[in-house]
């Protein structure tokens, strides 16, 4: 564990092979949602590092880039939506692998592909259950139902940001429809 236990790594980078960055942003105040990054392998799909904690779009993009740099200047995949854009700005002319769809950067998460990232990192979890090393995802798995409204996600108090990262990691290589 680095940086007051926010950043778990389970495995190291190892040279040669490419890495993916899931990134959830978000605003970064004391009570609200955590920033979120999942560092996986990007052919077998093993979790390899794990980011969760409170930053703001521009603290956050300085984890990215020293993370992404770290693990082999993984591509990193930003969820645009709400903070992303702050996020996405930050990390612009840095030299870093951006991801990028339909000629922008950064994933855009939809009605549409939230329920396919969903329902495919539901499928990754049953029968794959051995990619994953950490227990905060685990947890925040755990917590994630199905709304009232028909909505997947956190429970009352708790919290998604994890994996919305993993999804958004997962899409990029390319485990879902919406890729």
């Amino acid at each position: 564990m680095r940086n007051n236990g926010s950043l778990q790594i389970w495995l190291p980078p190892m040279p040669g092979r490419k890495y993916v960055m899931g990134v959830d942003p978000a605003g970064g105040g004391s009570e609200g949602d955590f920033a979120a990054v999942q560092v996986v392998d990007q052919k077998s799909g093993m979790q390899c590092a794990e980011l969760r904690a409170r930053l703001h779009p521009r603290e956050l993009a300085e984890r990215v880039t020293e993370l992404a740099r770290e693990y082999n200047d993984a591509l990193i995949v930003v969820e645009r939506n709400n903070h992303g854009a702050a996020v996405l700005a930050y990390l612009e002319n840095r030299g870093l692998q951006v991801y990028e769809e339909r000629g922008q950067q950064g994933a855009l998460t939809t009605t549409v592909s939230r329920a396919e990232m969903i329902a495919g990192l539901g499928v990754l979890l049953t029968e794959k259950p051995k990619l994953f090393r950490s227990a905060r995802f685990i947890e925040e798995c755990r917590a994630f139902v199905l709304t009232k409204s028909g909505r997947a996600e956190a429970a009352a108090g708790a919290h998604d940001d994890l994996v919305m990262a993993m999804c958004v990691a997962m899409r990029a290589r390319g485990c879902y429809a919406s890729s």
